[in-house]
């Protein structure tokens, strides 16, 4: 039996006209019951319309034509299920993710958002047709499912992060179907996020900033520039990928990081070094075109109509640390670390250092600052007082 028959015998069972002596002639047919995949049985009954008939042969006739009326719509995906709840509990997998994107977009959805809302349900879809349940309905997805695919997730060796996003963004999905009337239940509520793993960066010491001045100067000089902006003006990648050369303002000594491609959504002044000034006066001086972006997609990170994709400064960096031998725990966000932890060093009282590094509380930036120090080892080694 090919499986679009399976499929349809699996979904409902025709319609037979039978006599039934407690209510009479009627016509019986089973359908499937999408959330506890179970068939159930009905009865249209045909008492009034048998009256209609004189002849036994006539009401037989009668009953056959609602019979063959009613399997060409069971044929064509009807089921009297559908009357009796919101039609769009019987949307597909696929038109539901489909439906929820075009909301999101409506909404004005940020674009690294929409992504991430995109990746992980395109995941999530991938394993639904691995798994059997290509043609499942939204309204009947169901708790035991969500279980299965998020267990799926942690077998993957996903971190922690990686399942938290996961089931942040599932539960994001599901709560919209269910506000849109897709669901009636949310599978994925209840489900606890797994605890933040340690951070596993190390600080940058003077003396590994020296080796990775010293490489790039050589083989990728815009790569100095951005590590000064990471360290110094404590500007995540993410953003620097994202400057134009309007946002750069150096007689007033800071970058404006505009709402849009700030991780916070908030605007803000990244402050810019004596050192960060004369290395991007020359940029400014060659470059008229305000809306350049300060590192542009070509061979030389030089200012261009198209922005560097993120990726390829953390690329660039990794090849960086395996030329000069750096550990793989020193990262390129390492230098963020470094740079507020050097100006925590450096007497700058906490508040300060915690607006510089826009962070939302003491507690988050804590987070960033708490690294091991080797130097502050080594100062506490020489200097200590004798018990």
């Amino acid at each position: 039996m090919s499986s679009s028959k399976l499929s349809l015998v699996q979904k409902f069972l025709p319609a037979v006209i039978k006599d039934l002596p407690s209510i009479g002639m009627v016509v019986e047919y089973y359908v499937q019951d999408p959330r506890t995949e179970k068939m159930v049985r009905k009865h249209i009954k045909l008492t009034r319309l048998m009256k209609r008939y004189p002849q036994k042969r006539q009401r037989i006739l009668a009953a056959q034509q609602i019979a063959d009326s009613l399997n060409a719509k069971l044929r064509g995906g009807w089921s009297p299920l559908h009357e009796t709840e919101d039609v769009r509990l019987y949307t597909s997998l696929s038109d539901l993710q489909a439906r929820f994107l075009s909301a999101k977009k409506s909404e004005g959805c940020r674009p690294t958002t929409l992504t991430q809302y995109k990746s992980v349900t395109d995941l999530w879809l991938r394993w639904c047709e691995d798994n059997g349940m290509a043609d499942r309905y939204s309204g009947t997805y169901l708790r035991s499912h969500a279980v299965r695919y998020v267990d799926a997730v942690l077998e993957q060796g996903h971190r922690h992060r990686s399942y938290n996003n996961t089931l942040k963004v599932m539960k994001a999905f599901f709560q919209w179907a269910v506000e849109h009337c897709y669901a009636k239940e949310n599978p994925f509520v209840g489900m606890k996020l797994l605890k933040k793993e340690p951070k596993i960066r190390i600080l940058v010491p003077p003396e590994a900033r020296q080796k990775i001045a010293a490489h790039y100067a050589q083989l990728r000089p815009a790569m100095n520039i951005v590590c000064q902006l990471v360290y110094s003006s404590a500007i995540r990648p993410a953003e620097i990928a994202k400057i134009q050369l309007k946002h750069i303002h150096l007689d007033r000594h800071y970058i404006v990081i505009p709402g849009e491609n700030a991780k916070n959504h908030k605007e803000r002044y990244a402050t810019l070094t004596p050192s960060l000034v004369g290395l991007l006066s020359p940029v400014l001086a060659k470059y008229k075109n305000l809306d350049f972006y300060l590192f542009g997609k070509n061979e030389n990170l030089d200012p261009g109509a198209v922005p560097v994709n993120k990726q390829y400064f953390q690329k660039s960096w990794d090849r960086m640390r395996k030329a000069t031998g750096l550990p793989k725990e020193m990262q390129l966000y390492s230098l963020r670390d470094t740079g507020l932890t050097d100006l925590l060093h450096a007497g700058v009282d906490q508040l300060t250092v915690q607006h510089h590094a826009d962070h939302s509380s003491l507690a988050i930036q804590n987070i960033y600052t708490d690294h091991f120090d080797s130097g502050l080892n080594k100062k506490i080694y020489e200097n200590a007082p004798e018990f």
